[in-house]
């Protein structure tokens, strides 16, 4: 429902005029409209920029390595580092 309403703002299409031709899908107001105002909250919210939290948006692929495959440079240097941590379960004395 939000694409097609974008899809109309888009080609000029006044906000009030989208609002009667949507119809809500579920809940208590089955089958009615939406709010004008419901609306243009949705359509901000669709146009805002996502919000960069220096998250990758999706994991990186793993790279599957074969047995006797030899390691990357970075794999390497992780592997050093993680084997110069102290295991977590070893009481420290």
């Amino acid at each position: 429902m939000l694409t097609f309403a974008v899809a109309l703002k888009d080609k000029g299409v006044p906000v009030p005029e989208i609002a009667k031709k949507l119809t809500i899908k579920v809940g208590k107001n089955a089958g009615k409209s939406p709010s004008v105002a419901s609306l243009y909250r949705a359509l901000a919210e669709a146009e805002a920029p996502a919000v960069d939290d220096g998250l990758p948006m999706r994991p990186k692929p793993a790279r599957i390595r074969r047995a006797g495959e030899p390691l990357s440079a970075e794999e390497i240097e992780l592997r050093e580092r993680l084997q110069a941590q102290p295991h977590p379960n070893v009481e420290l004395r």
